[in-house]
């Protein structure tokens, strides 16, 4: 279906039956972000979704097959977004610690100004860790991103560096970002974040820096 619609938009012939079929689609994707938001990835049902899009449940069949399809869906396109911040990599950064600054700077302005797809991340990241369930679909997209994070990394810390040790270094950072701002999700002001992480942030990229030998002088 996707691949007939891509078709039909390279040749503007979209139908209004496609259209139609789009906007439903981005309603229940809509409706989902809010409630998986409100009450948790695990606690909501399809009928809290339906009902918050006010649409009926064999809508929702028509084009999702279950809860874990309309949430792994709308983690990949939240990671999709985050991405799309992490790999706009200036090129004014030359060092590992400018580029770690760069990754974290990323998450949280993505933290800021999408609050829901952030909080949708943590959740999907945290059932990966306990839910076997639902792990099996949403393990793909993180282990993408995972996979971006070394990729934005490897330039930084040289050809002799162990692969293994830029796999930590991007659980690493990944593990900071969603970490701290899982104590900033329960209950921390806006000024509290920004204050807080600050001191936190340069120890962070202290330290990762010295666990990969890098060298300020030499920027290796």
């Amino acid at each position: 279906m996707v691949i007939h619609n891509m078709i039909d938009a390279e040749k503007g012939n979209i139908t209004r039956a496609d259209k139609r079929a789009d906007r439903t689609r981005r309603k229940l994707l809509s409706a989902a972000l809010e409630v998986f938001t409100e009450y948790g990835l695990d606690a909501t049902t399809i009928e809290d979704i339906t009902q918050r899009a006010d649409l009926g449940k064999g809508t929702f069949y028509r084009h999702f097959q279950d809860k874990e399809e309309i949430a792994t869906c709308l983690v990949d396109l939240s990671l999709n977004e985050l991405l799309e911040r992490l790999r706009n990599v200036g090129k004014l950064i030359k060092t590992l610690p400018e580029a770690i600054e760069h990754l974290l700077d990323a998450h949280y302005k993505f933290f800021l100004e999408e609050n829901e797809k952030f909080i949708l991340l943590f959740q999907g990241r945290l059932l990966v860790k306990l839910e076997r369930r639902i792990s099996e679909k949403m393990e793909g997209p993180y282990e993408r991103y995972l996979h971006e994070l070394e990729h934005l990394l490897a330039p930084f810390v040289g050809e002799k560096i162990d692969p293994m040790k830029i796999r930590r270094l991007a659980c690493a950072v990944a593990g900071f970002v969603f970490g701290f701002f899982s104590f900033a999700m329960i209950g921390m002001e806006m000024e509290q974040v920004e204050s807080s992480i600050q001191p936190l942030r340069q120890s962070f990229v202290k330290s990762l820096s010295s666990f990969l030998g890098y060298l300020p002088e030499t920027g290796k």
